[in-house]
């Protein structure tokens, strides 16, 4: 009976041992497969580390960019508005130059006829008949008050067409 009892301890320390012995090495199997993920993980946290660091600088580079080109635009668009005023007090300027002009040859009635007329009034012009040699002096008269109101019907066509 003592025998039997031995044989009975010895099959169970057996089981015991080979229960611990399996368990021991599905702890070692696990604890691999855990180092290897964790390898992988880490390979992971510094691929997404690199990643997010070259997307921080592509951030700063874009930012820097957009920078440079909102002071490039509204150093444009203050440009811009500078010519844009000049030209509009150049107009202004040179519609007061019109309106003297006109008012001047207005007030001393002299007659100018149509702003902008067509090419045919100009060439209806009469020129002037010379009936006196080449070699003698010209007289000394001084022209009339409406004398020049073709050039000056000119130079207030050329204005208004400025001006537009």
């Amino acid at each position: 009976e003592e025998n039997l009892a031995d044989i009975a301890k010895r099959d169970q320390c057996k089981d015991e041992y080979l229960k611990i012995e399996s368990k021991s090495k599905d702890l070692n199997w696990k604890i691999k497969n855990n180092i290897a993920k964790i390898d992988k993980l880490t390979k992971l946290i510094e691929l997404r580390t690199q990643q997010k660091e070259k997307t921080i600088e592509e951030i700063a580079e874009v930012d820097a960019h957009m920078e440079t080109l909102t002071a490039v635009r509204t150093e444009e668009n203050t440009d811009f508005l500078n010519t844009k005023k000049e030209d509009q007090d150049a107009i202004d300027l040179l519609m007061a130059a019109r309106d003297a002009l006109a008012s001047y040859y207005a007030n001393h009635t002299v007659a100018m006829g149509e702003v902008q007329g067509s090419v045919k009034g100009a060439a209806l012009v009469q020129q002037p008949v010379f009936n006196v040699s080449a070699d003698q002096a010209p007289e000394a008269d001084f022209s009339e008050k409406g004398e020049h109101k073709g050039e000056a019907k000119g130079i207030v066509s050329i204005l208004t067409m400025i001006i537009e």
